[in-house]
């Protein structure tokens, strides 16, 4: 990494500019937004997998994306890394809701949380933080990232306030900065949140809603049908058939938001400790070869997805072309790598599903059944897919993956062998862990680049994380929305931007 990474205020202009047309001050109207997860929790540093919309009325983060991509500051006003060290000046006279103030103790206190709860993915590489002065934050690092500053564009970055961390029902009593507050009289528990606006906000211009509420609908038809009758006037989906049917509508929009999300097929216990047959390469490879990502794609996604071999799509500066169709579908093959084997008659294990990944699971076991694997489906409750998937219950699991984030979460979250998504604390190969900490001494990525790629390449040789398909990050909305200059689609994110949003006219 270069000696000296600087952000300047130069993009503070960026950041409070590019929600949209100013606001009043005052708001009006409202905006309905609809999660596909259930609600599990507002505790920013606890929250994991799918369910940001919900934190995001209230929680500012310290940096977050502009519609380029690039890293902005929000609640922080510029920054400086010098090696392990992370310096942030941070914005002056910013308050919580709850009237405590906004400084580099409260600031040093989240990260230091954070940290100690250990599931934000993007503190990962923090070793902790500590106040330099009111408006001034140090972070130091346990290694080397040069991707720290937009890690604190999401989770790891939203500020609550010092009162709430100490709150044990802040999962349902969230306090942060943002221009909106939660109004926990007016929210229904697994029903809708709703939030009013904040009377306390530091920037009172891009409050331009009376009230802002996030539906909880799992049900993807149920999720159209408030679309299509204007109970909502957005939400998200995975490409299903319903995402189809808004993509159809002359009177709805399907919006493909930056980035993609990567459908894919982690093995847990690849040195077999509970399904022995995981440890056997050849078995690996058999079920990657085994999935027809094509037919797949069309009667599962609607042809609203791409195959996938590697951890990024096309376009990303850490995609590697020669990767492409490594593992693809070929019966054959797969029948023969199984008779290879060790177990050569199949074998039997459990996957964890919610609703809405039901049907991918469904295919997937369809063509892991022609070359004699079993695979049992493990119905979860919405939300808590990610959560299970960092235990010892089960020896494999599916996630998706957002092509937007820093390569280096690739090692964080699946190969160091403390990555909370290999619970079973599988050791990795020297080269993979070399070319893991190789990915973090550069800021530059043509540097960053062909490491990662030979990174990905290692991946698709052991085929314990198999790649099934890439999708847009897909949004849902009314043409009234899709009309409605103030939206602003978050980044990378299956969220709107409520900075400068007003409701529909």
């Amino acid at each position: 990494m270069k000696d000296r990474i600087t952000g300047t205020a130069i993009a503070i202009a960026i950041a409070l500019g590019f929600s949209g047309a100013p606001a009043s001050a005052q708001g009006g109207g409202v905006f309905k937004y609809a999660e596909q997860v259930k609600l599990i929790t507002m505790d920013p540093q606890r929250q994991s997998g799918s369910g940001v919309p919900y934190l995001r009325p209230v929680y500012e983060s310290l940096f977050e994306m502009s519609p380029e991509g690039a890293p902005v500051p929000l609640l922080a006003t510029g920054y400086k890394i010098d090696g392990l060290k992370v310096t942030i000046s941070l914005r002056k006279g910013v308050t919580f809701s709850n009237g405590e103030p906004f400084n580099a103790e409260a600031a040093a206190d989240n990260i230091n949380r954070g940290v100690k709860i250990g599931v934000a993915e993007g503190l990962q590489t923090v070793a902790g933080a500590s106040k330099i002065d009111d408006s001034t934050l140090l972070i130091t690092l346990k290694e080397q990232d040069p991707a720290i500053i937009a890690s604190l564009c999401y989770t790891a970055g939203m500020m609550m306030a010092p009162a709430a961390m100490n709150d044990p029902a802040v999962g349902r009593n969230p306090v942060g900065t943002g221009p909106y507050i939660h109004n926990k009289a007016e929210s229904r528990e697994g029903e809708v949140q709703v939030y009013s606006p904040n009377p306390a906000y530091w920037d009172k211009d891009k409050i331009g809603l009376a009230r802002y509420e996030v539906w909880e609908m799992p049900d993807d038809t149920a999720r159209l049908n408030a679309l299509k009758t204007g109970q909502i006037d957005a939400g998200n989906w995975l490409a299903n058939p319903q995402s189809a049917s808004i993509d159809r509508s002359p009177d709805l929009k399907l919006i493909r938001n930056t980035g993609g999300l990567n459908y894919h097929v982690i093995i847990s216990d690849r040195e077999g400790a509970r399904v022995p047959a995981f440890a056997d390469r050849n078995v690996r490879l058999a079920m990657a070869h085994s999935i027809n990502r094509t037919a797949f794609g069309k009667a599962v996604e609607f042809g609203l997805s791409v195959n996938s071999y590697q951890p990024y799509g096309r376009g990303n500066w850490a995609y590697d072309p020669a990767l492409e169709g490594v593992y693809d579908y070929d019966l054959k093959k797969a029948k023969e790598l199984m008779a290879a084997s060790g177990f050569p008659k199949g074998f039997a294990f459990d996957m964890p599903s919610i609703p809405i990944y039901r049907s991918r699971l469904e295919a997937l076991a369809g063509f892991f059944r022609e070359i004699g694997i079993t695979m049992n489906i493990a119905p979860q409750e919405p939300g808590t897919l990610a959560r299970v998937s960092r235990t010892t219950n089960y020896p494999a699991t599916n996630l998706v993956w957002n092509t937007n984030t820093d390569p280096k979460f690739i090692p964080l979250r699946y190969i160091y062998e403390d990555a909370p998504y290999n619970p079973f604390k599988v050791k990795p190969s020297a080269e993979m862990l070399a070319l893991a900490k190789q990915g973090l001494e550069s800021a530059d990525v043509n540097v960053r680049a062909p490491i990662y790629k030979k990174l990905a390449g290692q991946l698709a040789k052991e085929a314990y994380l198999i790649f099934v398909t890439n999708t847009p990050i897909l949004i849902g909305v009314s043409k009234k929305t899709s009309e409605n200059p103030s939206v602003v689609y978050r980044f990378g994110e299956d969220s709107i931007n409520l900075r400068g949003l007003k409701a529909n006219r």
